[in-house]
């Protein structure tokens, strides 16, 4: 067999336990070069420091497993799976620099590039309606905008906040837990093949690598790493979320937080992260003007088009990419048609006033749909920005 190549190399040590970037980058260090690495025995790589006995015998008897590489890339193919190794120039440029980048990604559909504008909201599992709406809708709003949302793809906040960018359609990509061959969880197949149409699914795991509970905080570094800044909707005292938070804050991004209902147990991880520092986020504007970025008005939702003439400015002020290429954020096209309303939107937006407000319940009976069906539309209205929620749950039509 011919000899490997670099990134083949990278592919074969992500697949060895516990090797990771920042031992590869003491063995490289020390070594000189992978190809040189490769020739190096188990006592010259004990060496090494973070290198035991074990880790060592595991790396020379991993990198002779060429059949394992062989397998490995076949699969990934069969299931329409690239791999993109820190060998390969676009490999994403926020994430290599941060202190841990991964050695390989696993990614179906489109990374993002230097000039894209990326921003990550996640939260709770364990979602309240309040928080899936408000994920949704800054999702929605951000993608709006051109900014492409960056998330975990699990339940609740996660995948709202999936939806809500594919909803106004623009770009969200998701960073799994585990490998491709068992996606996690299994009830976003469909919004994960939705997302690699319109934006990228991607994993630092091998294809076959089971969704384990260890994978997560590590995958919550990738989520912050592709980001510009991290917005935290909903998390308990003791949540996943707030690694994420912790470590957009040890990669210098700035971290957003939404506040909530006080006795809610949702809320106590983001008022917490508010009383040390968080930037506090009421609406879209909020995230937009803390990251220095201009905030024109939102894009044309057909067809999710981006290729308005785009408004720039160069760099981040604070961010790690501040010296970078200018930014680019998509501006709404004049005089584009409103999203087209289904039948129940628009009994509903007919049976509003700009200065009556009405309940649910008066809108359901008026309209003659059910509660469910009236909830659902409501939230779709908007978010199209066509009505305005009150206190009491009270809704009025938007002034135009």
């Amino acid at each position: 067999m011919p000899m490997l190549t670099d990134r083949e190399r990278l592919v074969l040590l992500n697949l060895i336990p516990d090797v990771g970037s920042l031992r590869l980058q003491r063995l490289v260090e020390a070594f000189g070069s992978l190809g040189q690495l490769w020739r190096a025995s188990a006592q010259d790589l004990q060496r090494v420091e973070g290198i035991g006995p074990m880790l060592a015998q595991r790396v020379v008897k991993g990198r002779q497993d060429e059949q394992l590489l062989q397998e490995e890339l076949a699969v990934a193919q069969r299931e329409g799976v690239a791999l993109v190794t820190l060998a390969d120039a676009h490999y994403p440029e926020l994430l290599r620099k941060i202190h841990d980048p991964p050695l390989a990604l696993y990614v179906r559909g489109t990374l993002p590039t230097p000039t894209e504008v990326t921003v990550a909201v996640v939260g709770s599992r364990r979602a309240s309606r309040y928080g899936v709406e408000a994920a949704e809708r800054l999702a929605y709003d951000l993608a709006l905008r051109g900014v492409t949302v960056v998330s975990g793809l699990a339940r609740g906040i996660d995948g709202a906040a999936h939806r809500g960018a594919l909803k106004a359609g623009g770009r969200t990509i998701g960073a799994l837990g585990g490998g491709f061959c068992r996606l996690y969880p299994p009830e976003h197949e469909a919004l994960a093949r939705e997302m690699a149409d319109r934006g990228a699914v991607l994993s630092e795991y091998p294809m076959r690598m089971a969704p384990l509970a260890q994978n997560f905080p590590r995958r919550n570094r990738v989520i912050s790493g592709l980001s510009r800044g991290v917005v935290i909707v909903e998390a308990a005292q003791r949540s996943g979320a707030l690694i994420t938070a912790d470590c957009a804050m040890e990669q210098g991004r700035d971290v957003f937080a939404v506040p909530g209902p006080m006795r809610s147990v949702t809320s106590q991880g983001t008022h917490q992260l508010l009383k040390e520092g968080a930037r506090l986020v009421t609406s879209v504007e909020d995230i937009l003007e803390e990251l220095g970025l201009a905030s024109p008005q939102p894009k044309s939702r057909s067809g999710g088009s981006q290729s308005a003439e785009p408004v720039t400015r160069q760099g981040v002020q604070g961010s790690p990419s501040s010296d970078g290429p200018a930014l680019a954020v998509a501006p709404r096209e004049q005089g584009s048609a409103p999203a087209a309303l289904s039948e129940g939107e628009q009994r509903i937006l007919q049976g509003l006033d700009e200065r009556e407000p009405r309940s649910i319940d008066a809108i359901a009976a008026h309209s003659g749909l059910a509660l469910p069906d009236v909830a659902s539309a409501l939230l779709h209205l908007e978010l199209k920005h066509l009505i305005c929620q009150q206190p009491g749950k009270q809704f009025v039509k938007s002034a135009p």
